[in-house]
């Protein structure tokens, strides 16, 4: 049985890192220069971090059976959290002020998760509407907080995204290590393999002695940790937030979530493929903007026509392996 899981895991991810590698080798062939450039990679490691974050929060609650809808207002809100708290207490950039204003974001981030998995699991809400109305609800405030504009950030909190190690953004480093640490979460460790017994079979969980409400409401608490961190590198990478800042990266993180190998109905799913199915993703939007004959606006129908695709290759693939 492990022998069998290893496999797939391996080769879900492989089948994402083949899938990578053909499409930086088509946009390079179809651009040229235009997209194979370190300029173009570093731009690349900037935009994924937000949706990748969010996709990574996602999947922890696709894993288990249900979804999260509110994943960009979570970070939308936090985001304007901590921008009106720098503005209060730390107008000149003063370090402690940012800190608190950052822990101060990431804590309603985690009590944004909490809210989320208590309705699912406890209230027993269906995930889809639990999220459905929490996204409502922190879009309302976040819109209540900005009087529905735009909310600015002192110039010294943006040098974050700016910043570079060896040439790679660190934003893009922190996703690497946020991936790297829910990776090894999910797949080596007894919460993970709580999460994952929850999304096949609740009941079967419970008479393991499994707390399901517990790993659910812990699954999404530390997916708004990570919506949390999304909004803050948001607000230092765009240097502001709104409440509807972002609103097309619910779809493509649900997109991100199904290509990376997570079954929609719960019990499977590993990070390592939702990571490198983020790289495809940013990969494919980049080549789009980097091509000129084709048509920016075309994205969203081609993330449709990509979620349709693959959802039904899943489909026809788990029918197939059932049969057999």
């Amino acid at each position: 049985m492990t022998t069998v899981k290893k496999l797939k895991i391996n080769s879900d991810f492989l089948r994402m890192l083949v899938i990578l590698v053909v499409f930086i080798v088509a946009a390079t062939i179809t651009s040229g220069s235009n997209f194979f450039s370190v300029v173009s990679f570093q731009t690349m490691a900037k935009q994924l971090t937000e949706y990748g974050l969010m996709s990574i929060a996602l999947s922890m609650a696709m894993i288990t059976g249900g979804i999260d809808l509110s994943t960009v207002y979570i970070a939308n809100m936090c985001g304007a959290i901590a921008s009106l708290t720098i503005s209060a207490i730390a107008p000149e950039g003063q370090f402690i002020g940012i800190l608190f204003a950052c822990i101060l974001a990431i804590a309603i981030g985690l009590c944004c998760g909490a809210l989320n998995g208590f309705l699912v699991s406890v209230v027993g809400v269906p995930p889809m509407l639990a999220t459905l109305g929490t996204y409502e609800l922190f879009s309302g405030i976040t819109i209540v907080l900005s009087n529905g504009q735009s909310i600015q950030v002192i110039p010294q909190f943006t040098v974050f995204a700016t910043l570079e190690v060896l040439g790679i953004p660190l934003p893009f480093i922190v996703f690497v290590i946020m991936a790297v640490i829910f990776s090894i979460l999910l797949g080596k460790t007894a919460f993970g393999r709580r999460v994952h017994l929850v999304g096949v079979n609740p009941k079967a969980a419970r008479f393991a002695g499994i707390n399901n409400e517990k790993t659910i409401i812990m699954a999404y608490t530390l997916g708004g940790f990570l919506c949390a961190v999304a909004g803050l590198i948001s607000l230092s990478r765009v240097s502001s937030v709104k409440a509807d800042f972002g609103s097309s990266y619910v779809m493509m993180t649900i997109l991100i979530a199904v290509l990376g190998g997570c079954n929609p109905a719960g019990g499977w799913g590993e990070i390592p493929g939702v990571a490198t199915a983020v790289l495809v993703l940013q990969v494919i939007s980049q080549w789009l903007t980097a091509v000129p004959w084709i048509n920016g606006y075309y994205r969203q129908a081609l993330y449709g026509i990509l979620l349709l695709g693959f959802m039904t290759y899943k489909f026809y693939r788990d029918k197939g392996t059932q049969r057999r």
